[in-house]
């Protein structure tokens, strides 16, 4: 949990209990590239994109529009954005309350960007880690990804600001590791999240967890469950870490909530529901009109679905839980 002042804390709680009254998103996704520097396995992106280079401003007016709770920089890979710090500085002007949260492979990151992040507006940073070794940089097809998250997570987390979330997705080839994640994250002064994997983009249904392993898979969360009760820094609460088993058990998540509590403003400075459905949309109106109404997609349990989707007794219980553990 990022160390916020109380008064802050009680303004963003306020805003999402309205957000929810008034049917308004509590997490927006900023993706300001679908560029990246990465090709990872799980992913639909990684090559060149031909896209606009739209202004801080367009990014700017949708925040003050969306007001969301949690603002989510991301791509791709954001920092392949030359000006993505004059965008969040603006989308900061605009929006003094919203958490601001960056998601980043991390291979551009050093100190000094940490630093200017932190400047621009940033309370968290979300670094990718999907494997607890090398493995993680032939999965990424990054070279020497792994060590670099390793490095900039303990030179990060010794400035004492608890705002660095290693963001692991659970897939067949890593679930066994994720108790060995979060000791990394322990060592490493950092938290982590954990989000399962879905074959909606890709197609590549041998990273989705299914007979035997499933078995496993409950004896994982079993322990990550213990662990996180004796103090390892897990963030994920136990509601969303035991839906994830249901979610691989039956490769189904009912009651979708995208377009409406989570969504995208993309590239292009258009709205998108979530990103498995990267339709466009001029407003939040037409939106909720045209795929909220009609959306009954069951296919994905991500970590923005996961929260968004939490009662608002949940996700109250869940932020008392990650202000105490802070």
């Amino acid at each position: 949990m990022p160390k916020l002042s109380a008064a802050r804390q009680a303004t963003i709680a306020a805003r999402t209990v309205k957000n929810i009254l008034f049917g308004k998103p509590i997490t927006v996704s900023f993706e300001v590239t679908y560029n990246c520097n990465a090709n990872c396995e799980h992913c639909d992106l990684g090559d060149f994109v031909k896209e606009p280079h739209l202004g801080p401003s367009v990014f700017g007016d949708w925040i003050e529009k969306l007001r969301p709770t949690v603002s989510q920089i991301s791509g791709g890979e954001p920092l392949l954005r030359k000006d993505v710090l004059d965008i969040i500085s603006e989308m900061r002007r605009r929006d003094p309350v919203s958490v601001f949260v960056i998601t980043t492979n991390v291979s551009l990151m050093n100190e000094e960007k940490y630093h200017q992040l932190r400047e621009a507006g940033i309370d968290q940073f979300s670094f990718s880690l999907d494997y607890p070794d090398e493995r993680h940089n032939v999965f990424r097809h990054l070279e020497r990804s792994f060590e670099h998250v390793r490095d900039m997570c303990k030179t990060c987390s010794q400035f004492g600001n608890k705002d660095i979330v290693l963001a692991c997705v659970v897939q067949s080839d890593n679930f066994r590791d994720l108790p060995r994640i979060a000791e990394l994250a322990r060592e490493w002064g950092v938290a982590v999240n954990f989000s399962t994997y879905n074959a909606v983009r890709t197609g590549k249904e041998h990273y989705l967890i299914t007979g035997d392993d499933l078995r496993d898979l409950s004896h994982v969360v079993d322990k990550l469950v213990i662990m996180q009760k004796d103090g390892y820094p897990i963030v994920t609460s136990e509601w969303t870490m035991r839906q994830m088993i249901d979610f691989f058990d039956g490769r189904k998540q009912p009651n979708c909530r995208a377009g409406n509590r989570f969504l995208i403003v993309g590239p292009w400075g258009k709205l998108t529901p979530c990103g498995m459905f990267r339709d466009r949309y001029e407003t939040f109106k037409e939106m909720n009109a045209e795929f909220v109404a009609r959306n009954r997609c069951t296919d994905c349990f991500t970590s923005s679905r996961a929260n968004s989707e939490k009662s608002p007794m949940r996700m109250l219980s869940d932020a008392v839980r990650a202000v105490m553990a802070g």
